[in-house]
């Protein structure tokens, strides 16, 4: 195919909705606007069968950024090296979720989500593979609730917010008055939260489409770019309480690494995490510094704790070279050895 017929067709697949959260899944659990979806692992042959895995996203953005387009999916992977996979997508919030707090999505709708993963794979445990924002939130349930999980995996999971990150510099108390914005709206406005990101390199927003030009005739990256695109673009807001109190507690005050955040009547304490876990940091993350994930290794209780660190950026560990190369087959060899 010419130059010229590669960047005509890809023009004609601009604006159009590409082939986004690909593998076959099921219901598994409903509970308000979340969702738990089960993908058929393949028979294992000639092994013991695979501990389940349970997928924690991230609150912002939708879910299917780890079953992203055929070659980009996690949870296709996964299922394919024999392990049931499950994944959380916690939907899109209303007016009425406003008043949700974290407490609520730890304490109450992760903890049901476990509950009917192991229910549906009849085990009594499961491992949980946490994914940024979903990391931490998995981090503050396996340190409450600690038996339903075999094993604890984290993606690019912020645990340290005392650093200089953009973002952690835009939420400090002194440029951000989270109160006031909540009062307002409830639900913090989409467009705020993806302007937000699209500041952070404000000139990406006009040369990646320099780089898709140019890549035309790579199917791959055209496929890929177009899935991308169309996620990041496809926001979602996150419940008011739960955002108020995710920027006072962990963004302003870091009591997470503080041992002071309390959900309901208990304190997280990171000392009480036990369980084998592995943490995956991307060198050159500008959204959660490696520093900020890296802080947990020091913070956790578990005998049998590794860190793998990896070239690339936040993305890059979720639909990057080094998530497909890297990633994933050192976390199913992982979750084998559970």
């Amino acid at each position: 195919m010419t130059q010229l017929a590669s960047v005509t067709r890809l023009l004609s697949r601009l604006g159009k909705k590409p082939n986004i959260a690909p593998t076959p899944s099921r219901l598994v659990y409903q509970e308000n606007k979340l969702r738990v979806l089960g993908y058929t692992a393949a028979i294992p042959r000639g092994r013991r069968r695979s501990v389940p895995v349970l997928i924690v996203n991230s609150l912002i953005n939708k879910y299917y950024i780890l079953d992203l387009t055929p070659g980009k999916s996690f949870v296709a992977y996964l299922a394919g090296q024999g392990i049931p996979t499950y994944m959380i997508d916690w939907g899109v919030p209303d007016a009425g979720d406003a008043r949700l707090t974290l407490s609520d999505h730890v304490n109450r709708y992760l903890h049901h989500a476990l509950e009917a993963v192991c229910a549906d794979a009849r085990v009594e445990q499961a491992a949980l593979i946490g994914y940024c924002m979903g990391g931490t939130l998995a981090l503050m349930y396996t340190a409450l609730h600690p038996a339903l999980v075999r094993g604890l995996a984290l993606l690019a999971t912020p645990v340290d917010f005392n650093n200089n990150a953009i973002l952690n510099l835009w939420t400090r108390r002194e440029y951000f008055d989270v109160d006031k914005l909540v009062d307002a709206f409830g639900n913090p406005p989409e467009q705020l939260l993806q302007s937000a990101f699209m500041m952070m390199k404000p000139t990406k927003n006009i040369t990646k489409y320099v780089d898709l030009l140019q890549n035309a005739d790579n199917e791959d990256f055209v496929e890929t770019f177009l899935a991308f695109d169309y996620w990041v673009n496809d926001v979602v807001s996150l419940p008011g309480e739960t955002f108020r109190q995710f920027i006072k507690w962990c963004c302003q005050e870091n009591q997470l690494v503080q041992g002071k955040l309390k959900l309901g009547r208990r304190t997280v304490k990171l000392a009480q995490i036990t369980v084998p876990l592995l943490n995956v940091v991307a060198n050159h993350d500008d959204v959660v510094p490696r520093a900020s994930s890296e802080a947990l290794m020091s913070l956790v209780g578990s005998r049998e704790k590794e860190l793998l660190a990896v070239n690339g950026g936040h993305h890059g560990l979720s639909i990057g070279q080094s998530a497909v190369e890297v990633v994933w087959p050192q976390m199913t060899q992982w979750i084998k050895q559970l």
